[in-house]
């Protein structure tokens, strides 16, 4: 495997191996959300890593299981991240287009649960939500809020999470949780139509 592909590092603190904890396929990009599952777990315990490729050509998912052409003998040697210019797979991409971007590759995530294949011009976008540097488990702190954002009608839900995880990162810090949108006090449905109020008892 290592005559094709070679070890790529998408950030400095990383583990050995990673499992896939969500992938999204929005407007803004093919996301992998991935979390520590190999020799640094246990120190990197609450790190997420998120890859995020803007622009791909061609990608595929498989389960780990069945692909024994990424087995290897040796634990450690076990690696997540590889990139090829000569893969089987990139080589058939570009027999069935002459258009392929300048720089395209192929970005492999070899996972512990799932392995996902990515043709793409460019590397990901790497976002890091950080672990609790030097808090001990029983005295982690949190705080919980309740309440809005008020952001202009333009910027999207995806830019407003960019931004606000973006801060949590640089402040090393952990998010657990979700995003809803709010217009006029109703929430915005997956069809972008209105949907519950956020305060019924003001509309009886």
């Amino acid at each position: 495997m290592e005559q094709i592909f070679k070890k790529w590092y998408p950030y400095d603190n990383l583990d050995t191996m990673y499992d896939v904890d969500d992938i999204w396929m929005r407007p803004d990009g093919y996301t992998l959300i991935l979390l520590p599952d190999g020799k640094y777990k246990e120190e990197l315990e609450g790190q997420r890593l998120m890859l995020t490729w803007e622009s791909l050509v061609s990608y595929q998912l498989s389960g780990e299981r069945y692909r024994e052409d990424l087995w290897i003998s040796d634990p450690e040697q076990a690696w997540s991240f590889w990139k090829s210019t000569d893969s089987a797979y990139l080589n058939t991409v570009r027999k069935r287009s002459t258009l392929l971007p300048e720089g395209t590759a192929h970005w492999l995530f070899l996972g512990t649960n799932l392995v996902a294949d990515v043709i793409a011009a460019q590397p990901p976008k790497v976002t890091v939500i950080a672990p609790s540097a030097g808090i001990a488990k029983a005295h982690r702190k949190e705080f919980e809020f309740q309440g809005c954002v008020e952001v202009p009608m333009e910027l999207s839900e995806d830019q407003f999470l960019d931004r606000f995880l973006m801060f949590i990162e640089e402040n090393r810090w952990s998010f657990g949780g979700g995003v809803r949108t709010i217009v006029d006090g109703y929430y915005i449905n997956e069809d972008g139509t209105p949907g519950k109020p956020v305060w019924p008892e003001e509309d009886e």
